[in-house]
């Protein structure tokens, strides 16, 4: 007997313990049957809301808090129960220092409160309620910006130390160290766009990089330099008198020349050119849009050579001599825009200049810029106007776009100086060398535009008169110019007076586009040789 009962208490016990392992891994879908009866659903939701309910009287302190999680439902109770399994948070919702986890610089505490922040607002998606009491009861001012730097910082604290490491510049640890979240992540993306620049300064020396890399160094580095200025005077010093903001600002410019310069090689060396059969480049340096260069092989070392632009509209031919030597580019200036230019090319002798061979070339050009002004004669003495072309140094709102006009209006030259320049001034220094000023530099270029050099600025920068006055000996006339005038139509004027004669020769008014002397204006103007030797026959 007793026999029997021990094996029926085994059977009860083994029972019990199947059953409790089947209720232990079927619980959801208990819980689900549970749910899916009305009756019963009500019974489990109640059961679950109590317990939930004295979940949050136990974890939290605030009862305006437990209201607005007691008005969830029950599956969002739910969701706010499990987030509230993180410690932590609960520490936090308590005890809300957030003037510690502001300050905080440490790692792995980063981490910690990062984490907090992501429950934080993982509950804040739970109801607007809750996002209005952590907004206003809970953390009052600046939520938004302070959740976003705590979350950010362990992010920040690791850029920090990735940044020291990859710019070890004298003294920059502590400069790091004072910066703020949003310039250490400007840094970041900086750096992270120019692997070159972190190699340049971990090595320091900028004779191993061609023009385009060391442009993109001092490209970089100015743009880190001007997050901070005691970060930029750290740099400064680091790169010992190389000035990194002229190749910042100007670099692409002779960047840009030596692409097109390698272009012309190559194009040039694929065969070989003759006076007969030359090489020809519309626009070279893409500065002139009015002008080609012209390449070939020499017979001699030196050859001198006769360019003659054909007039159109009543203008006389426009002619100038070079001499030519092997690996030059001969200039062809003077040409009229949207035209098929006849342009006459001799050789001449050395001695006395009799023509040796020459070449008739059809050379076609494009319409000038919308940007330049109409230009109307008003009145035009032939015979007394001293030859050359009228200089104009034209400026845009930013960008310079001097150009020469002839004595009946038509613009035989632009050099595109470009908005790295921004207003520019021009002028003619040497023969097929212009000096470009800017607000504090000051450039060479030659007449097809590439650039020769920068030179600093020597003179002090007057400001700019209004009214200019030129004296043309050759003549004995006065050209006066007019920078801007002011009325229905804003206009310039280009006037020559002849002192001889007492009379007005030559006038010339230029209608601009824009109102207003900061859109558009010439700065100033000059009667000018266009090129060496030039003249007109």
């Amino acid at each position: 007997m007793i026999k029997k009962e021990k094996i029926i208490v085994s059977i009860i016990s083994i029972l019990i313990i199947v059953i409790g392992f089947m209720l232990l891994f079927n619980r959801k879908k208990i819980e689900n049957i549970l749910k899916s009866n009305k009756s019963i659903s009500k019974i489990y939701e109640n059961s679950e809301k109590k317990k939930n309910e004295k979940i949050f009287d136990i974890k939290l302190k605030d009862n305006k808090l437990k209201r607005i999680l007691e008005s969830l439902s029950p599956d969002k109770m739910e969701i706010a129960v499990l987030t509230l399994k993180d410690g932590k948070l609960v520490d936090f919702i308590n005890n809300p220092d957030i003037k510690s986890y502001l300050e905080n610089k440490e790692y792995n505490k980063a981490l910690e409160n990062s984490k907090v922040i992501k429950g934080l607002k993982d509950l804040i998606l739970l109801s607007p309620e809750l996002g209005k009491y952590f907004k206003e009861d809970l953390i009052k001012n600046n939520f938004e910006n302070s959740i976003k730097t705590i979350e950010n910082r362990p992010e920040v604290i690791k850029i920090k130390d990735r940044i020291t490491k990859l710019l070890p510049i004298k003294n920059s640890k502590d400069t790091f160290d004072q910066l703020s979240e949003n310039n250490l992540i400007e840094i970041s993306e900086i750096l992270s766009k120019s692997p070159i620049t972190v190699e340049f300064v971990e090595k320091k020396d900028m004779k191993k990089y061609d023009l385009e890399e060391t442009v993109e160094i001092s490209k970089t580095l100015y743009k880190i330099g001007s997050v901070n200025p005691s970060l930029a005077i750290e740099i400064e010093d680091m790169l010992k008198g190389f000035d990194i903001r002229k190749a910042a600002l100007y670099g692409d410019l002779y960047v840009q020349d030596e692409k097109y310069e390698k272009e012309l090689k190559k194009e040039y060396e694929e065969k070989v050119y003759t006076f007969e059969d030359p090489f020809l480049r519309y626009n070279p340096y893409g500065r002139t849009p009015l002008a080609y260069g012209m390449k070939y092989e020499p017979s001699d070392d030196i050859e001198l050579l006769k360019v003659t632009v054909i007039g159109m509209g009543g203008m006389p031919n426009f002619s100038y001599e070079k001499k030519y030597t092997s690996g030059d580019i001969l200039p062809i200036v003077g040409l009229y825009p949207k035209s098929e230019n006849i342009v006459l090319i001799e050789q001449l002798n050395l001695n006395d200049k009799k023509v040796i061979k020459s070449k008739k070339l059809k050379l076609k050009t494009v319409a000038i810029d919308d940007k330049l002004p109409a230009i109307y004669i008003e009145k035009r003495v032939p015979g007394s106007i001293q030859p050359g072309f009228n200089l104009a140094s034209y400026n845009l709102k930013d960008e310079g776009l001097p150009f020469t006009f002839d004595s009946m209006g038509n613009i035989r030259y632009i050099l595109k100086t470009g908005k790295e320049m921004r207003k520019v001034k021009i002028e003619k220094e040497d023969s097929g060398v212009w000096e470009v000023k800017n607000d504090e530099d000051k450039f060479q270029l030659d007449i097809l535009g590439k650039i020769l050099g920068r030179i600093g600025r020597d003179d002090e920068d007057i400001a700019s008169k209004n009214r200019k006055t030129k004296y043309l000996v050759r003549n004995n006339n006065m050209l006066t110019v007019v920078s801007y005038r002011d009325g229905a139509y804003p206009t310039a004027l280009f006037s020559e007076y002849g002192l001889d004669s007492k009379d007005e020769i030559f006038k010339a008014i230029i209608f601009y586009d824009k109102n207003g002397a900061d859109e558009n204006i010439i700065e100033d103007g000059e009667r000018v040789v266009l090129y060496e030797g030039d003249s007109e026959s």
